[in-house]
């Protein structure tokens, strides 16, 4: 890890702020809807290219899990196929190299558009969200440290 020490030790990479911790966790749920099983390794440079949070990133990847990737590869296809107008086939997915290099040929095309639309969705959504819930925290925390104010302040005897 010595040779990526100081690529890694760019506090951008590991701040807490809204700003890009939001963008980073959009970003994994972007590339969770790229078909390659290496979304952790993509989002991680992706991060260190756009200079957000690395571990944002990741966890937004998380999205893709062995129990979410075929439903969400299978509306994928659907979008793909209402958008460009072609039929929806039935898939028979198998986790292979045969069924990548066979499989997925007369459906790459509407899934990758699918992709696409539902990787932008879900980033939009998980930015949007986040970033709500973030600033919703940040205003309870606020009413809560005023509240407490007069209190502390009658306490010590201030008033």
């Amino acid at each position: 890890m010595r040779p990526f020490r100081l690529l890694l030790e760019h506090p951008a990479y590991w701040t807490l702020n809204r700003r890009s911790v939001t963008r980073a966790f959009a970003l994994g749920l972007f590339i969770s809807f790229v078909p390659l099983p290496i979304h952790i390794l993509v989002a991680a440079a992706a991060a260190l290219l756009l200079r957000l949070n690395v571990p944002a990133a990741i966890t937004g990847t998380f999205l893709a899990n062995p129990l979410t990737m075929v439903p969400m590869y299978i509306a994928a296809y659907w979008v793909g196929c209402h958008l460009l107008g072609i039929g929806f086939r039935n898939i028979n997915f198998e986790l292979s190299w045969d069924w990548i290099t066979t499989g997925l040929l007369p459906i790459w095309k509407p899934m990758l558009l699918g992709c696409l639309i539902l990787g932008s969705t879900a980033a939009i959504a998980g930015y949007i969200t986040l970033g709500g819930i973030w600033h919703l925290s940040l205003v309870l925390k606020y009413h809560k440290r005023k509240e407490d104010s007069p209190r502390r302040e009658t306490a010590l005897g201030k008033k």
